[in-house]
């Protein structure tokens, strides 16, 4: 980018000449001017650079359907395992006495709901099916549950919304249309060691077999954006129609309780302590920042820091050409050519360096992305279209009005010359 920077003046100057007065002095003003220019245009694209690697390689990891990641319920909502389960369907702190029956369990997790303003407990039913990608890469994380109709009402899902044939039910935006899915249960999916074993991974199979008695391959994926988001939450269901087609039996494995209100600490160390005394655990909101947040606050941080740099170095730029502008000024031109000066200057390094910035990054992002053996190239398809069009047209014209509008003041008269 450094050495771009240089170049790239150089050939606005060369645009230059089919453009109005004011903006032709300008834009060769930036090329006349390279060594401080060139300077202030390498540092906008650096920061440009920073946020839009930032943004595209969140927006690609963050959106593999399959190895979901992300705030893992929202602070509304909270599961009760079962005792001896835990978070992601894995141990859970154990009992030193016998296990409460379910009946016990149930109550317990109702008195939870009740103590939280909630209805009712929803159970979340598990047949200890999974999901499975039969390629290379990354695997299928966290939980698939039954949508039974108690769960489904709770989310506002209507049986008459649904395909009637629909395997599986899933707010994954995108999950219908990857292909060599299966639905693997059964001994299949106890001998493949569970979640993270699976085809692709390390310590998983070499090969991608799907008996017709333990798998079911290709199954018929609905996406349902009533579903929840979260990555502990049933944002992947299994439906009853699959669990009586494949013959599946299916235990409860927890409850989620949704509030009318987000949880308190208190209300939390409270629930936590009333299900650990049956030997229960409970799931709250974690700390892992939804991909919005980190993009969003990427994109406010490459646009503060350029519009920064602008403004000192449009500034330094200027006073090296207030001779030309007083001469301007004494043969009659108005506000609007000095303000047309400033804000092209300030327009045209901002959206140099967004360009220049933004290019670096997909470089470096290909560069990155090119040897990584779960993602690879693929994860770039995933774009951050409204923030790179933020970066790349909204910076450039707020510099473009800030210059605008900061620049109207008559500059000193002719006779006063600045000291060198």
């Amino acid at each position: 980018m450094i050495l771009l920077s240089p170049l790239c003046l150089a050939a606005l100057a060369k645009l230059a000449s089919s453009t109005p007065i004011a903006a032709r002095l300008a834009l060769r003003d930036l090329g006349r001017y390279r060594a401080r220019s060139g300077s202030a245009l390498s540092a906008i694209a650096l920061g440009v650079m920073i946020a839009v690697l930032v943004c595209v390689l969140a927006a690609g990891r963050y959106g593999n359907v399959l190895d979901y990641a992300g705030p893992n319920v929202t602070s509304s909502q909270l599961i009760v395992y079962t005792a001896g389960q835990g978070p992601g369907n894995g141990p859970g702190p154990g009992n030193s006495g016998p296990t409460p029956s379910m009946a016990a369990q149930t109550a317990t997790a109702n008195g939870i709901a009740a103590a939280l303003g909630s209805h009712e407990a929803i159970a979340l039913e598990s047949t200890g099916a999974s999901l499975q990608h039969a390629a290379a890469g990354r695997q299928w994380s966290g939980p698939v549950y039954v949508a039974t109709p108690q769960l489904l009402a709770a989310f506002g899902i209507k049986a008459s919304q649904l395909d009637p044939t629909a395997d599986i039910l899933s707010a994954r935006p995108g999950l219908s249309g990857i292909s060599l899915m299966q639905l693997v249960y059964g001994n299949y999916y106890a001998s493949s060691g569970g979640p993270g074993n699976g085809p692709g991974q390390p310590n998983g199979p070499t090969s991608y077999p799907c008996p017709a008695s333990e798998c079911l391959a290709n199954p018929t994926i609905e996406e349902v954006g009533a579903l929840p988001a979260g990555t502990s939450a049933p944002n992947t269901v299994i439906t009853e129609y699959a669990v009586h087609q494949l013959g599946l039996q299916a235990g409860i494995a927890g409850w989620i309780i949704l509030t009318p209100h987000p949880l308190t600490a208190a209300q939390i160390s409270s629930a936590r302590v009333t299900a650990a005394a049956n030997g229960m655990s409970i799931e709250t909101r974690n700390s892992q920042p939804a991909s919005s947040d980190i993009i969003n606050w990427a994109t406010v941080f490459g646009i503060v820091l350029a519009l920064g740099i602008l403004g000192m170095s449009v500034g330094l730029i200027r006073a090296e050409t207030a001779s030309d502008l007083r001469t301007l000024t004494a043969t009659g031109a108005g506000g609007s050519t000095r303000r047309t000066l400033t804000a092209v200057t300030a327009g045209a390094l901002g959206f140099t360096g967004a360009v220049l910035g933004t290019l670096a990054a997909y470089v470096a992002a290909i560069a990155y992305s090119f040897d990584n053996r779960l993602d690879g190239l693929g994860e770039l398809k995933n774009i951050p279209t409204a923030n790179l069009l933020i970066i790349l047209i909204g910076m450039p014209l707020v510099a473009a009005a800030v210059g605008w509008l900061v620049a109207g003041r008559e500059p000193s008269t002719i006779s006063r010359q600045p000291l060198e």
